[in-house]
């Protein structure tokens, strides 16, 4: 009786493991014939529904018919607990249109097991309060300047996107080939990192275990209950995609956070030739420092006569109480398009107290109209909310360095004189330090070689007799979310994209917190503008700081 009664005992424990194994991790070959049963294959359109087909699944087929949608919906939901989500899939995919995509569908938002698991193009797998993959291998090259096609330069078509509530955050070119040809049979290995964090999730995407994006930055993507969900879809060309296997494992718990802050720092500002800076009195909440994170949403629209029809620099300052002003974000309008953005701009924080003077800048130069019907232009508002949650760091100080418009090219008054060399001391309780600078080159033709907007430019920092180097130029406009516009948004340019944010070049100073103090100068390359006076000036406009954290 003993006996019988351990063995019970030790398959429930077995099967309490086993079960709990299931939970947690799930792997999918398509030959085990139990698990392809509780597969789900849906032919959304196209003569040729997705198959099983000697250990692998095919979702669409190459060479026989266009205008295919097939999908695969597995059984597995996925619950709202995990710190961490991993996905592995081996894919093959070949040339043509229009590609795939891995969709972790909310189940909040399904309403039947059919047409909630559809994307209308799987490249883009766009779902409400969802998570998307996209693996694109269509984008024809294109003379156009203004047609909604944004590979000017004829780059390669293979293109990773990431997908956020029915939103494409961003996209880039793969380095790594993940293309077969039609006789080939390469089958690439695909590794998704989803890491929930406080006010966001960091993605990381590796592709035959070389990294191609590391922990980029979601803000606001929060953990929600979800089914995943593969599918293919071709236009007019054709394209094979199988998948060999489909896997995930999670790990952790969510951490949890909340809102304990949300300021405007603009509300429904309205940008003219007349009103290109607007300035706002904020007080800052006393307990905005006990946040670990801070997102701002920029709102981009227009006044009732529309938005402007030119990308332009804008910028949103703070200038404290000594008359010291910091740049919170650069952006460049769009051409004749509104857009939202969300930024961390967390490193601002120590900024964020008290009585601050806010400003708001476009230089738009959109004429006054006397109707306010027919007034065009840009109206703004700009909001952050502060998070509480975890943070390992916390920034507790802000050090502004070289902040202006530069003009680039003057051989009698060089940039490289001009820029100030600095000695920072570094404070005692330093844990962590970064250096941001926000570059954007201006100005064209006649300058010489069309600076400094479609000019590359190199740069260097020498921090402590170290060299670091940059090359001040964006190769990815064409691919940018903010697409496609009305006017050459899609070309390259000196560190900015119209419909976009200005990024930071950023160095790690973490080697250097036990040196006392930084040394910092900023060498730009030696070009000399021979086309000088004949119209206005390029220039480069630079601001940079120091966040030390603790």
């Amino acid at each position: 009786m003993k006996k019988k009664y351990f063995i019970l005992l030790y398959y429930l424990v077995a099967l309490c493991v086993l079960n709990t194994t299931e939970l947690v991790h799930r792997t999918y070959d398509f030959t085990n014939e139990l698990d392809n049963e509780k597969l789900s294959l849906k032919n959304y359109q196209g003569r040729f529904p997705a198959r099983l087909v000697n250990g692998y699944l095919e979702l669409t087929r190459g060479g026989v018919t266009n205008n295919q949608n097939n999908a695969v919906i597995f059984p597995d939901i996925l619950n709202e607990t995990s710190e961490t989500e991993h996905f592995t899939f081996n894919l093959y995919i070949t040339r043509g249109a229009e590609g795939a995509g891995l969709a972790l569908v909310n189940t909040f938002y399904v309403l039947d097991d059919s047409l909630s698991y559809k994307a209308e193009s799987w490249e883009s797998p766009n779902f409400n309060g969802s998570f998307g993959l996209g693996i694109d291998v269509y984008n024809p090259q294109t003379s156009h300047w203004f047609d909604k096609w944004g590979n000017f330069y004829g780059r390669e078509e293979r293109e990773i996107s990431l997908h956020w509530d029915n939103k494409e955050i961003y996209k880039m070119m793969s380095p790594v080939e993940f293309r077969s040809d039609i006789m080939g049979t390469e089958v690439n290995k695909f590794d998704l990192t989803i890491n929930y964090v406080t006010a966001g999730a960091l993605v990381s995407l590796a592709i035959q275990d070389t990294l191609i994006v590391d922990k980029y930055f979601i803000p606001e993507m929060k953990q929600y209950k979800k089914q995943p969900v593969f599918g293919a879809s071709t236009g007019d060309l054709t394209s094979t995609v199988i998948l060999e296997s489909f896997g995930w494992s999670v790990d952790g718990e969510a951490p949890e956070y909340e809102i304990i802050e949300s300021v405007y720092l603009l509300k429904d500002a309205v940008f003219h030739s007349q009103s290109q800076n607007i300035t706002e009195n904020v007080q800052f909440p006393e307990n905005t420092y006990n946040a670990d994170k801070v997102i701002i949403t920029l709102d981009l629209t227009g006044p009732e006569g529309g938005v402007s029809d030119w990308d332009v620099g804008a910028s949103i300052f703070l200038t404290d109480e000594h008359g010291t002003r910091y740049e919170l974000l650069r952006y460049i309008t769009p051409y004749r398009r509104a857009y939202v953005w969300k930024v961390d701009i967390t490193h601002f924080l120590p900024l964020f107290i008290g009585d601050k003077e806010i400003t708001g800048y476009i230089s738009t130069w959109e004429p006054v109209m006397d109707d306010p019907a027919e007034q065009k232009g840009w109206k703004v508002t700009a909001k952050i909310d502060f998070y509480k949650g975890f943070s390992q760091y916390k920034p507790f100080k802000v050090e502004n360095l070289w902040s202006g418009n530069y003009e680039y090219g003057n051989p009698e008054e060089p940039m490289i004189d001009i820029l100030e060399d600095f000695i920072i001391d570094i404070p005692v309780e330093t844990k962590s330090a970064v250096l941001r600078i926000v570059t954007s080159g201006h100005g064209m033709s006649p300058n010489y070689e069309n600076a400094a907007e479609f000019r590359p430019s190199e740069r260097w920092v020498n921090i402590n007799g170290n060299i670091y180097y940059n090359l001040l130029w964006r190769t990815d406009n064409y691919l940018n979310p903010c697409r496609p516009q009305d006017g050459t948004w899609k070309f390259d340019r000196a560190g900015w994209a119209p419909g976009d944010i200005v990024h930071a070049w950023e160095i790690c100073l973490n080697k250097y917190i036990n040196d006392g103090e930084l040394n910092v100068t900023y060498q730009p390359d030696d070009y000399i503008n021979h086309n000088r006076g004949e119209t206005w000036e390029p220039f480069h406009k630079i601001e940079a700081q120091i966040i030390f954290f603790r």
